[in-house]
């Protein structure tokens, strides 16, 4: 278990995840001001828990000393031991609004999310075997997290107490609709969880609509506004949610920016032969791929199609089940 320190009362514990991205790094915040608090709590194994009891031991605490709860965003890695953390200490949990869903009652809203893939990825193109096994991955994650009964709000504009200081709570949809960061204006840090990595981008992933809406959100819109906002700040150093702190966050940005740029470019000189399929693309792109990264890379293919289309590059049109797209 590492733990490092980042400021008085403020520090990273890197835990186990059975998933291919690897560790995820959540933070503790301690303090006379404060209830103890964690922001993210890793993946509901036994690994990571006995990770994270590590951690905490080696800090003088135990887990029913936390008191509180902060889920930047709703996915399994990061939110998945909240429910065992609140039924030892009786924490309360935060996060945002548009994660209540999962977090409250995650296998409804995961049978939701099944449906809505199935639909998305056949327009997509998926062969059925792909779609059957993506489906059969998705209804695995369920094992990796538990319902949690209430989940407090926390929103763009919020202030929060965390190891003695007040930090800003920064809605920044983009690799998820429902993603939170917090920044401290003094000391200039960044806990940027997944928003922004040093040494892997992070997929805009598409998702369903938010109860109540009938229009998903588009991913990479959103994320390209949210990478832009960040740039703007004055970070001394982010945080990440897996991986190495960032220094600077400008040059990662523009990297980022870069890199999209000339995903869509390769895009639109695929599209220049003909209309394709978001499978098609992909497959174009990316060649052969696991069942699990051919999700991933139509989420990526799809997100810059949205992107482009906002910018009146591409459009697209239905035939039976699937859906073609096109250059204008």
């Amino acid at each position: 278990m590492t733990v490092t320190p980042i400021i008085t009362d403020l520090y990273q514990l890197v835990i186990p995840t059975p998933f291919p991205v690897g560790p995820v790094n959540i933070y503790l915040a301690a303090g006379p001001d404060a209830p103890l608090t964690l922001i993210d709590t890793g993946p509901r194994t036994e690994q990571a828990r006995s990770a994270l009891e590590g951690g905490l031991a080696t800090l003088g605490y135990r887990l029913s000393d936390v008191g509180r709860v902060i889920v930047t965003h709703a996915h399994a890695d990061h939110y998945g031991l909240a429910g065992d953390i609140v039924q030892v200490s009786g924490a309360s949990v935060y996060s945002h609004p548009h994660n209540r869903p999962m977090l409250e009652d995650h296998t409804v809203e995961r049978e939701r999310q099944r449906a809505f893939y199935a639909e998305l990825l056949l327009e997509a193109g998926m062969p059925p075997d792909v779609q059957a096994t993506v489906a059969h991955i998705f209804r695995g994650y369920r094992d990796f997290e538990t319902a949690l009964s209430s989940v407090d709000a926390l929103d763009e504009g919020d202030r929060i107490s965390l190891a003695g200081q007040q930090w800003q709570v920064l809605f920044m949809p983009g690799h998820s609709g429902g993603l939170i960061c917090l920044y401290q204006p003094d000391t200039r840090i960044f806990l940027s969880n997944d928003h922004l990595l040093r040494d892997i981008s992070s997929n805009p992933l598409f998702e369903p609509p938010s109860s109540g809406q009938t229009r998903r959100r588009r991913s990479l819109v959103d994320y390209i506004r949210s990478l832009e906002r960040t740039a703007a700040m004055d970070i001394a150093v982010a945080w990440p949610g897996h991986g190495e702190p960032i220094a600077d966050h400008r040059a990662l940005i523009q990297g980022r920016l870069a890199f999209h740029r000339r995903r869509a470019d390769r895009i639109l000189d695929v599209l220049r032969d003909g209309a394709q399929t978001v499978y098609g693309l992909s497959q174009v792109i990316f060649g052969e791929l696991s069942a699990m990264d051919c999700f991933l890379a139509a989420s990526e293919i799809l997100a810059h199609l949205e992107w482009l289309e906002d910018q009146g590059a591409v459009a697209s049109q239905r035939r039976d089940d699937l859906v073609l797209w096109l250059k204008t």
